[in-house]
Parts: structure tokens; sequence; C-alpha cells
């Protein structure tokens, strides 16, 4: 099996139950699962405050990983 195989079923719950009950693939060989964000989390970065803030500095903010603040009239 793959390791991208693999590493798919730390972070894919359905997978990673298929895995284990149509293949027969022990749950004890697959690396441990990550938790999955709870619908109140995921609503608060995609619909919450901080969706709204984020939209209302997107047009003076660079997109990137060093992005840290933005106050509207630098990058």
């Amino acid at each position: 099996m793959p390791a991208s195989t693999i590493l798919r079923s730390a972070v894919d719950t359905e997978f990673r139950d298929e895995l284990v009950h149509s293949y027969g693939v022990s749950a004890d060989s697959l690396p441990a699962a990550v938790e999955q964000p709870d619908q109140e989390s995921l609503d608060f970065w995609t619909e919450g405050v901080a969706a709204m803030e984020i939209y209302a500095c997107r047009n003076s903010c660079s997109f990137g990983p060093l992005t840290i603040v933005c106050d509207g009239d630098t990058k």
C-alpha cells in the first residue's frame, strides 16, 4: 500500500473506516487519526467573525504566509 494511502487514513475518517471494515486493514497498523474540527469552529472560520475580518482587509493585504497584520493601508 502506498504511503500516501496510509497517511490519508489519518485525516479522512470515512476512508479510514473503509480501510478497516472493507479491506481488513488493522486499525493498529494505521497512523493515529487527527481530530476533526467541530462544526462550531468550522463556522467561525468560514462564516463568522474571522471571515468578516479577512474580507474587510482583502483589498489592502497581500496573501501569503508572512501577512501578519492588516491595517487597511500597508502590506
